[in-house]
């Protein structure tokens, strides 16, 4: 068989066209062969798009919350609601896609909209509420969604410390005696990246991404350790190091160690939830891809969590490739899918167009 199973392409595409788009050009070429589209997403990009596909037969209905946007403007978000649990990406409410890059800037950007919305779901008589974490422009360890939701930052003076990430180097004291009891048995954060919140691979690995300057690095590096000093203090246990940690500029950290909010892979949850887990046999060739195959691709990501399933080959469809596949790797393959040199725009335009022709291809030799 034949297992469809990309991600989302950044801008360009969704993980549901993107798996149509494939499934269309194998059709073409591989008449004969049995395919199945299984769109998956990390928790970043597409993840309520997912949630919508595997879910559409249960009463799904969307619910549109009116929060505090990136950059502290008003705005309108979604989430998917199914009887008493709900979805919610936070990718649409402080995504770097809500941003152009010119505007964007972690010491101006505000994860507060992100408590806004958990807490109008939990306050409608949600009893779960599962977060999809990536693609963020904040780097505020989850503070400002905290704050929403009862927490207090304060310095030596014991006053609430100045918005934004550069406030965290004067953090003496994190009060969470106001902090909502339901955070931490209804929210499960679902992470996308499984970098720790410090060290060289840490939540800064995304910074330069997300507007921040050379020299902004060693404030921003400041603010996050004095931040998980304090925050360890506070619960008697360190947690900084843990994969996922670093997810969304530190929210999943911030979440997991104040909240006391469980935390797990949204790969590994959407490969469960799709079913695709128990699906795949050691005989069949799946096809998947995104935008832009780098190291944290082939980690903990959709396509890092697929490496680690049973399949004879994987086939992974690229914008651009960034990274070499390591030769022991025999069963997997990274193929870009631009027919030549081109832009970013010009690539993103046609995305849908050059996945049904590589696939087609690819049928081709699989025949």
């Amino acid at each position: 068989m034949i297992i469809v199973a990309p991600t989302a392409f950044k801008e360009a595409l969704g993980p549901v066209a993107a798996s149509r788009a494939i499934a269309a050009g194998l059709k073409s070429s591989l008449k004969k062969r049995k395919i199945e589209i299984y769109p998956l997403s990390d928790g970043g990009d597409g993840f309520l798009e997912c949630i919508s596909y595997y879910l559409k037969g249960h009463r799904l209905r969307n619910t549109i919350l009116h929060v505090t946007g990136p950059t502290g403007e008003q705005t309108r978000t979604s989430a998917l609601v199914c009887g008493k649990q709900a979805y919610i990406e936070s990718a649409s409410i402080l995504g770097l896609r809500l941003l152009p890059e010119e505007k964007r800037n972690p010491f101006k950007t505000t994860s507060q909209g992100l408590g806004q919305a958990i807490l109008t779901l939990l306050d409608r008589g949600m009893e779960e509420v599962m977060v999809g974490l990536g693609g963020s422009c904040t780097i505020d360890g989850g503070r400002a969604a905290l704050e929403v939701l009862g927490a207090r930052f304060l310095d030596s003076r014991g006053n609430p410390l100045p918005q934004g990430p550069a406030g965290l180097a004067s953090l003496k004291s994190i009060d969470l005696t106001g902090l909502d009891p339901r955070i931490k048995k209804q929210v499960l954060i679902l992470w996308d990246v499984d970098n720790p919140l410090l060290g060289p691979y840490g939540a800064l690995i995304y910074a330069p991404q997300k507007g921040a300057k050379p020299k902004d690095l060693k404030v921003l590096k400041h603010g996050l350790e004095r931040y998980a000093e304090v925050a360890e203090l506070a619960i008697a246990q360190r947690l900084d190091h843990r994969r996922g940690m670093g997810a969304a500029g530190g929210i999943a950290f911030g979440f997991a160690a104040l909240a006391g909010c469980k935390t797990m892979s949204g790969a590994d949850y959407m490969l469960r939830l799709s079913g695709l887990r128990d699906k795949l046999k050691k005989d069949d060739t799946v096809i998947s891809g995104e935008g832009r195959l780098d190291k944290q691709s082939l980690s903990y990501k959709v396509i890092g969590a697929l490496r680690r399933l049973p399949h004879r080959r994987l086939i992974l469809l690229c914008g651009e490739i960034a990274v070499q596949i390591a030769p022991r790797d025999r069963r997997t393959t990274a193929i870009s899918i631009l027919p030549g040199p081109m832009n970013r725009s010009q690539a993103m335009a046609k995305t849908a167009e050059y996945l049904k022709q590589t696939a087609t291809q690819i049928g081709r030799l699989l025949t």
